[in-house]
This record gives structure tokens, sequence and C-alpha cells, in this order.
């Protein structure tokens, strides 16, 4: 006889069957967890806008604060060292809060630091709030991804997390945008206002439609939880996002001075393109989910990487064809929609397998990836200002590429680990699985994606 057992995440209003494959999810029931995602989604849009709009302030905040652009740019650096050493640390304390409350006391939080920002009367208080506002980005971000994949059934988790990863897409695409136009019509301290009121109204929502969600394994104190990152399996897939990043931020960082020498455009041609390319993020960050559910982690991410690599080298093969040519425009042009869906997708595909491989770690897994995203962010910042120091902007892209090869590599190596686990069913089921049906368990080797 066929026996229940209850349901694994929220919105399974049927329970599934033991043994077999899972019931399919009633459609009121799906709607209702899509509804929840996307109210997870708006959290991460209201933390990257509060992120990325920094970037469009920098000029006010020198003058207004009579301090160099140079030094202002250490707001955005501030941040990310502060977000990368911090988040691991305050989401494993943070770990038998509950997932909902501790959404909303975040976003809250992370207004407020917006709003002292908004405030402040001198740099150094402003780079106080920028670490503050890391700190409580630095909960927000892992937690409700880890959030919107418990809520997900196994089949759909890769997509809850490119639809969750998407609000920081879009907010790629509004934030900078956003922040520029805003400084140039009321000042750059409204600017932290807009952000601000965001990360309330993202508060509402989780309050009001996010449900109960049960807390992961606790096992354990804050070393044994911080643990996971010397697993063999989690180490090399952290080890690739961080090259992943690196080799786009080696170019990101210094693209808008890398565009005008290509196109000869001007701002608003600049401005452009870098839509674009955030445009193409928004639909990366969806085709990395759909890839990961629908053709493995390996083999998407495999190709994602081979595509950044070669768009990243575009940018230092252009500069021998003729300069603001329509060859060399389009070129450009081609390569940044290119980058931008990929680099968007890998996140996503990325934190699908570490859930996989760390089913029992969720959070602790994705703070880690958080914090490895910011760590290639800064890497790559920093090789890319040692490589102008001696060489011309023609080589971040062969730099770019080089490092996009030793994530492929590291990518094959880390598909390859091994993981010890008791019970199979304990893992989410890649796609060949779910074809061939369950198994018994039985103490095994990672599966290949």
């Amino acid at each position: 006889m066929v026996t229940k057992e209850p349901a694994q995440y929220i919105g399974d209003e049927a329970a599934r069957e033991v043994p077999g494959r899972p019931e399919p999810v009633p459609s009121a029931a799906q709607g209702s967890v899509n509804l929840r995602i996307l109210v997870l989604a708006l959290a991460t849009f209201a933390i990257g806008t509060g992120t990325f709009i920094v970037a469009g302030l920098l000029g006010g905040v020198a003058r207004d604060l009579s301090v160099s652009v140079g030094t202002a740019g250490h707001l955005v650096t501030v941040f990310a060292v502060a977000y990368a050493v911090l988040s691991p640390f305050l989401v494993a304390a943070t770990g038998r809060v509950p997932r909902r409350w501790l959404l909303v006391i975040s976003l809250v939080l992370f207004a407020g630091a917006n709003a002292a920002a908004a405030l402040a009367p001198t740099f150094s208080l402003l780079l106080a709030t920028r670490v503050a506002a890391a700190g409580f980005a630095a909960i927000c971000t892992p937690v409700a991804l880890a959030t919107a994949a418990r809520m997900a059934p196994p089949e759909r988790k890769g997509r809850a997390l490119s639809v969750t990863i998407g609000g920081i897409s879009v907010a790629w695409v509004v934030g900078v945008p956003l922040g520029a136009v805003l400084v140039d019509y009321f000042g750059w301290r409204t600017s932290f206002g807009v952000a601000a009121v965001l990360a309330v109204v993202a508060a509402a929502g989780v309050s009001l439609l996010l449900p109960a969600v049960s807390n992961p394994s606790l096992a354990g104190g804050l070393a044994s939880r911080l643990a996971v990152a010397g697993r063999p399996a989690v180490l090399a897939t952290l080890a690739v996002t961080v090259l992943a990043m690196a080799s786009g931020f080696t170019v990101l960082t210094y693209v808008r001075p890398l565009l005008e020498g290509l196109t000869g455009f001007g701002g608003e041609g600049i401005g452009l393109m870098l839509l674009a390319f955030g445009l193409a993020g928004v639909g990366g960050s969806i085709l990395g989910g759909y890839g990961a559910d629908r053709w493995g982690y390996r083999t998407t991410a495999i190709q994602m990487i081979v595509i950044l690599g070669f768009s990243l080298l575009t940018f230092s093969l252009l500069p021998a064809i003729e300069v603001g040519s329509a060859f060399v425009i389009v070129g450009a042009g081609m390569a940044m929609v290119a980058w931008g869906a990929v680099v968007f997708a890998l996140i996503p595909l990325q934190q699908h397998h570490l859930i996989r491989v760390a089913p029992d770690e969720q959070n602790g897994v994705l703070s880690l990836n958080s914090s490895a995203v910011y760590v290639g962010q800064g890497l790559g910042a920093g090789l890319g200002s040692l490589i102008l120091g001696h060489l011309s902007l023609a080589a971040l892209g062969y730099t770019g590429a080089l490092l996009a090869a030793a994530a492929l590599v590291g990518l094959v190596f880390a598909a390859r680990l091994p993981l010890g686990v008791t019970d199979r069913e304990a893992l989410p089921k890649s796609p060949a699985e779910r074809r061939s049906g369950p198994s018994a368990p039985k103490v095994f080797p990672c599966p290949q994606p």
C-alpha cells in the first residue's frame, strides 16, 4: 500500500507518495508559491538597488563632502569587503531566527542604514553607514534565496532561485541610472532616501505575504555551520564563483573608458550599452535557473563560462579594428549582451549546485556564495587596476578571458568531486534522476548533474 508523507515545501497542498515521483502541485497552490517568490524578488531588488545606486552618486558625494572621486569610490569597496566578510558569520549566527522575521528585520535595518546615509554630515560617517548596510544586505540576500529554494518543489528550485536573483538583475538595470538621474536633479541624499523607502516597501511585502517558513537544520554551533566551506565540492564550487566574477569585473570596473575608446560614444551611448548589458542580465538570470532544472548544472555552466570567456576576449580583439566603425560598435554591443546574459545566468547556477551538494546547509552555502561573488568583484577590480598600471585597456579582455578559462577548469573539477551522503533522497534530483525515477537509499558519490 502506498503511504503519504507530509509536504516537503510550502505550496504543496497535496502530499507526496512514497515510493514514487512527486505528484503535480495543484495550480492554485503553485500560484501561491509563485507570488511568494516574487515577494522575495522584491526584497532582493530593494537590497540590490541600495547597493548599486551608489555608483551613480560618487561625483555628487565628492563635491558635497570635499573628497576626491577616487576617495568616494571607497563607498563601493567598503561595502563589498564588509559583505564578503560578514555574510557567512551573520547568516550562521541568525540561524535560529524565523525566516520571515529575519527578512523583515534585515530589510528595515537596511532602510535605516540608507536613511542614515542620506543624513550623514561627513564622509567618515557615510562610510560607516555603508558598512552597516552591507551587514544587513549580507543577511537578507542569502536568506531570501534559501527561502525561495525551500518553498519551491524540487523540479522548480532552479527557476525559483533565478526569479529571486532576478531582483538583483533588475536592480542593476535600475540602480545605476536611477542614482545618476536623482543626483542631477535632487542630490545624492535623495537617492539614499529612495533606497530606504524601497527597503521599507519590501519589508512590508514580506511581512504581509510571506508565510512562516521552517528553518533549516540547526545541528551544531557556529563553527560547525561554517565548516561546510571545508567540504571539497563546496569549496571547489565557491572557487568557480570567485574566478567567474573576477573575470567579469576585471573588465566591468573599467568598462566605460574601454567602451569610449572602442566606440567613440559619449555618456548617452555608453548608458544605452550598459542598459543592454543589464537587460540581458535579467534574461540571463532566468536562463540560468531554467538550464539548471532542464539540462543540469555542468552542461549549462560549461556553456555559460565558454561564452563569458569569448565575450571578454572580444574587448581585446576589437581595438585592432578601426575605432568607432560600425563593425566595432556592433561587435562591442553583442559582446555586452552575451556577457550580461551569461554572468547573471551563472549566479543561480552556482546557487543551485551548492544546494545540491550541501542540502543540509542551504543558508550557509548561499551566504558563502554571496561572499564569493563580492570577493570576485574585489579581486577583479584590483587585478584590473594592476593591469592598467603596466598595460593598456586592451589587455583587460585577455586577462578576463584567462580567468574565465581557469573558472572552466575549476568547474569541470568541481562537478566530478564526490560527496558522501547517506540518503540519495536527501539531495534534490537532477533532471536525469527525475526521468529515471527513484532509487533505493544508499551511500553514493555525488552524481553528475
